[in-house]
Order: structure tokens, then C-alpha cells, then sequence
């Protein structure tokens, strides 16, 4: 059965208290992630150097979409994507030089090229919108970026323990100790897209303010199990402190912390993020019906129907023209 996962642990992403932790076990799984997916391989786009390998499966619409973060391919996803996909549709995918994604992608590896990639990569697949985009650690970045740049595809967020915009920059600020420590691991540890993913985290954050935000239900999941070394050197703080700028950069209406979960919650409890992914889509087939509902009512009014009075029916006419 495919959903079962055999193989150790992705790379983490960013934050991830093992990497900060264990360069070693880091640079490890680093030379892991080439491993093949246990997820199914249901299609791919075919671009420089191979192919961008992604899971399309379930029925209806919205489509759901997952982004994973730092070094991971899809399989993070399998303990949600198991219970989402008999009632909804569910894409994932391995970025280019994670998983089975052997390809080069031309696109920049800062959120935005990131999110450009994926929304080309969804209209290759033929995956209409609007998307429920799902987002962990860095990809909950790329999800965000995605939302500022396409927001008319959009129909609902759930950021799992996702990376701030501004998390690198407060760090350096906040946490100079831990931020050295990332910066040197990322040099002597990380490599390919891993390293360029890292390296560019910032890039074009700033300008996606400018951009319009989607209004559109969201959810904002965040740990609650951290290691003594971030708790002690202020890294949870500093996390805690930018966590609830997520409100006014999503439109969201709080934040859900889940208890006896760390960085990977969709690992440590699942059910919690299907739940909120089960919600933003249930509301935004609502939202989406009754915006059906209204129009129909529209089509339906006395100006437009054929028993009208005539003054009224003239009078629509030259509304229309």
C-alpha cells in the first residue's frame, strides 16, 4: 500500500530544531533526498535535465494543494494526503532536485519563481483553479507568495508552522547565535537546491505587500514543542513574536496552536491539519455557492423575467446596451 512511508525522514526544514541541532544527521539526510517517493506517481512536466514529478489524486474542486518545505519531497504529506484524498482532490509535488524531481526548473528559487513554477506546473496538469493552498515551513512561504501573486486562483490557506517572511531577518536581529549557526550549516551542509532555496528565502518578499491578498478563508497552524536549545537561546520567542503578523499578512481571524505538535505537524498530528484543511474548503464551496446562489437570483429577477412589466423589461434592455 503506498501510503505507508518506507523510507527515514526527509531533510527539515526551515525552522527545524534537528538541523540547527545535528549537522550530521543534516548531511544525512541531505544525501537522502534523492530517495524515490512512496507517494504515486501520477504525471510529471518534462523540463531541463528531467521531469517535475507530481501526485494527482481524489475528485471535486477546490483542489486542494500541498507545498512542502525546506529539502522535502512529498512524502511529509502522506499522513494527511491518506485521509483527504476519497473526498477531495489533492495535488502534491517534488520541487525540482528534491524526491524524483531529477528536472532544472527555469524559474528562480525565491518564492516568487517558486510560486510561478508551481502555478505553470498546475496548468500543465491540467489542475483548474481555484486552489486550496497548503504550505509547511518554507512552503507555507511559497503558499503566501502564491496568494499575492494569483489571488483570483484562491479560494482558501492553511500554513502549517510556516515560515514568516521577515523569520531570517529577525533572527540575525533577535537571534544572532542561532542565526550564525544556521548560516554556517547552510554553507557546509547544504547543497543543490537545498542551498539555493535557502539562500534566496528573502528575495521578492518585500514586494509581494504591494500586491493584492486574497479574501478568502485561512487557517494558521503553529507547534508548540520546541527543543531546550530554542527555547533557551530565544529562537521561541522570536517565533512567537512574529506569528501573529500571519493575521494581517493572510486575512486570517487567529492562529490555532497545536498542542504535542513540533515543526512537522503534519507528521506529529495530522487529524488536526485535516481538519483545517476540511474547513477552509468546506467554506470556500460555501462562499462559492452562495456567490452561485446570488447570481442565479439575479438571472431570476423581475426586470429579466418574461413576465415583467413592460417598463421594466425596457428598462433592463437599456441597462444591458
Amino acid at each position: 500500500m503506498f501510503l505507508k512511508e518506507r523510507r527515514p525522514r526527509a531533510p527539515m526544514s526551515l525552522p527545524s530544531p534537528r538541523v540547527i541541532a545535528s549537522a550530521a544527521v543534516c548531511a544525512a539526510a541531505v544525501l537522502m533526498a534523492g530517495c524515490a517517493s512512496v507517494m504515486p506517481n501520477t504525471g510529471n512536466q518534462r523540463v531541463v535535465g528531467g521531469p517535475i514529478v507530481y501526485t494527482k489524486v481524489g475528485h471535486g474542486a477546490p483542489t486542494i494543494v500541498l507545498q512542502s518545505g525546506l529539502g522535502d519531497g512529498r512524502d511529509p504529506w502522506i499522513p494527511v494526503l491518506s485521509q483527504l484524498r476519497e473526498h477531495y482532490s489533492v495535488f502534491a509535488y517534488d520541487r525540482p532536485g528534491y524526491g524524483e524531481s531529477t528536472g532544472s526548473s527555469p524559474r528562480p528559487r525565491n518564492p516568487c519563481g517558486i510560486a510561478t513554477e508551481l502555478h505553470e506546473l498546475l496548468q500543465s496538469a491540467g489542475v483548474k483553479p481555484p486552489y486550496v493552498l497548503v504550505g509547511h515551513s518554507i512552503g507555507g512561504l511559497y503558499q503566501y507568495a502564491y496568494s499575492r501573486l494569483y489571488p483570483d486562483e484562491v479560494a482558501g490557506i492553511v500554513l502549517v508552522d510556516a515560515t514568516h517572511p521577515m523569520h531570517l531577518r529577525r533572527m540575525q536581529v533577535e537571534v544572532p547565535i542561532m542565526a550564525n549557526m544556521l548560516e554556517s550549516m547552510s554553507r557546509r551542509v547544504f547543497r543543490g537546491t537545498m542551498q539555493v532555496e535557502f539562500n534566496l528565502q528573502q528575495e521578492c518578499v518585500d514586494a509581494l505587500l504591494q500586491k493584492p491578498r486574497p479574501d478568502v478563508p485561512v487557517r494558521v497552524l503553529t507547534r508548540t514543542v520546541y527543543s531546550p536549545m530554542e527555547a533557551a537561546s530565544g529562537f521561541e520567542t522570536m517565533v512567537h513574536g512574529l506569528e501573529p503578523n500571519w493575521l494581517p499578512l493572510t486575512g486570517a481571524k487567529g492562529l490555532q496552536p497545536v498542542e504535542g505538535a513540533g515543526h512537522y505537524i503534519q507528521r506529529d498530528k495530522p487529524e488536526v491539519v485535516v481538519a483545517a484543511i476540511e474547513a477552509v474548503t468546506k467554506e470556500a464551496q460555501q462562499r462559492e455557492a452562495a456567490k452561485t446562489g446570488e447570481g442565479a437570483q439575479a438571472a431570476a429577477s423581475p426586470a429579466s423575467s418574461p413576465l415583467a412589466p413592460a417598463s421594466a423589461a425596457a428598462s433592463a434592455s437599456t441597462a444591458q446596451r
